[in-house]
């Protein structure tokens, strides 16, 4: 939980900046590249992060590797910071929280949606329809296969769940039976 509280104020913070310089979508492309760089090399991310290491040096080798990337001289600021006040092992789930944020401004939701079997493009775009009319959102769908729904589908938008799946009738008929509801 505490770790959420970081994320949200250091990625409000870059926000904030980035609408105000107009360059929100260029800070989430550099912020995005360097914890993907910081994946891939474990030895970086531990020269950066590990307390064991002078602060000067674990801003020096960070330098280095943003010279390489072309980072924007606030994106630099910025991480230094999170070096500074100890917080740049949060730097994954600052990013996360940047793209939710980017997600909010530009009125858009992201929809998991699954079904038992793979659904036509079209058909993922009708249920992409309905669930813009119903949330006055755009939607983005990020589609997943699971033949344990046996049919139907589920649709996931943030913390709701919109289940159809045949599964779920058949727990929920069970569930009836159970408690004598049917003639």
């Amino acid at each position: 939980m505490k770790n959420l509280i970081i994320a949200k104020r250091y990625a409000k913070a870059l926000f904030n900046l980035a609408q105000d310089d107009g360059k929100v979508q260029q800070y989430g492309e550099e912020l995005d590249g360097f914890v993907r760089l910081s994946g891939e090399l474990p030895d970086l991310a531990n020269a950066i992060e590990n307390p064991l290491y002078t602060e000067a040096a674990r801003k020096s080798v960070f330098q280095s590797v943003a010279g390489k990337m072309g980072l924007s001289p606030i994106l630099k600021s910025f991480i230094n910071l999170l070096i500074e006040k100890k917080r740049v092992q949060n730097i994954g789930e600052i990013a996360d929280y940047y793209h939710k944020l980017i997600d909010e401004h530009a009125n858009i939701a992201r929809a998991q949606i699954t079904a038992a079997v793979q659904l036509d493009e079209n058909v993922i775009q009708e249920i992409a329809k309905t669930l813009e009319t119903m949330t006055g959102k755009h939607i983005v769908v990020e589609f997943q296969q699971d033949a344990n729904l046996i049919g139907g589908i589920v649709a996931k938008i943030g913390d709701v769940v919109l289940d159809g799946s045949v599964k779920r009738q058949i727990l929920n008929f069970k569930e009836t039976m159970k408690r004598g509801a049917l003639g």
